[in-house]
């Protein structure tokens, strides 16, 4: 336990990101880099270019990333993971200490390998942002891993299957917002429309009324895009920010922002005093003005003021 003050002043960002392909979420990190921010990115979608893009070349450093992928190919009958899938237990590795083989690194005598060690995650603070990108790519992986542990095939996945793949990627995301992490976390994900079950041609008369009194009982909504209809909706509750990015178009304008006001269709929820204080939240610096307004002080302006 511990008092309300030492926690408020010692409160990490936790932050849920979503949008739809192409909104903005992964160049919206940028500005992060920029203020002197050093960025883990967790790669499991594979599309770090656009983080690149509006990087400033000096800050480059202050980014390292992991593409987390398994390999796909012909295993007998069917194109899907070849091998021992590792992409989702590579990343909760990272998560503890993040430590890789590189041509780059430093060279380890014993194995005569070389490898990047930026340690353990535990002894990362406020100038570390650790970053999942995204969570699409990490329920993929989670149900690749979870086929093989069953020994089962595509034409043979079950409901164990699944909830074994589900239950293991919520863990994944309650390992990123655990309390006991001092560090900064960012998770961006896809967007998903879950609404009622739809009524089918093989269900039988009970079943088939449950869900014509569900159309009026469950509403159509979006939410981070989760493995299966009962993980999403339960995703944002294990942050306390989540926010989308949002693109408008008007003829040949387009207009990328951050949303943060919550929508019938999507829970939004930002612990900001004065939210309109912050004026346009737009893709460049959008996200470093919700740091700060988060009382997330950027590691650039710490050292101009010491």
């Amino acid at each position: 336990m511990a008092n309300a003050a030492k926690l408020a002043q010692n409160s990490p960002v936790r932050m849920l990101i979503t949008g739809f392909p192409g909104s903005g979420k992964t160049g919206s990190l940028a500005c992060l880099a920029n203020a002197g921010f050093k960025l883990r990115v967790l790669d499991y979608d594979g599309n770090p270019e656009p983080l690149f893009q509006y990087v400033e070349p000096a800050k480059l450093a202050n980014i390292d990333i992991v593409t987390l992928e398994d390999p796909i190919g012909v295993d007998g009958q069917f194109v899907k993971v070849k091998g021992i899938p590792t992409a989702f237990l590579r990343g909760v590795q990272l998560m503890d200490r993040w430590r890789y083989e590189d041509p780059d690194g430093e060279l380890d005598p014993k194995t005569g390998k070389r490898w990047i060690d930026l340690g353990q995650s535990k002894e990362w603070g406020p100038d570390t942002v650790l970053v999942l990108d995204g969570i699409t790519g990490m329920g993929a992986a989670s149900m690749a891993r979870a086929i093989a542990m069953t020994n089962k095939t595509p034409m043979s996945v079950s409901s164990p299957v699944w909830g074994l793949a589900m239950q293991e990627q919520m863990n994944f995301i309650k390992r990123l917002t655990s309390s006991v992490v001092k560090h900064h976390v960012v998770v961006l994900s896809h967007l998903k429309m879950i609404g009622p079950k739809e009524i089918t041609a093989t269900d039988d008369p009970i079943t088939r009324e449950i869900k014509e009194r569900n159309v009026d009982l469950i509403p159509t909504r979006f939410h981070p895009s989760g493995l299966g209809r009962e993980l999403p909706p339960n995703i944002a509750g294990e942050f306390p920010i989540a926010v989308t990015m949002e693109v408008k178009v008007k003829g040949n304008k387009v207009r990328r922002f951050f949303s943060v006001h919550p929508k019938e269709e999507m829970d939004l929820k930002l612990p900001v005093k004065d939210i309109e204080a912050l004026g346009e939240l737009g893709p460049r610096q959008g996200l470093l003005k919700l740091f700060r307004a988060l009382g997330a002080k950027p590691p650039i302006e710490e050292k101009v003021h010491a």
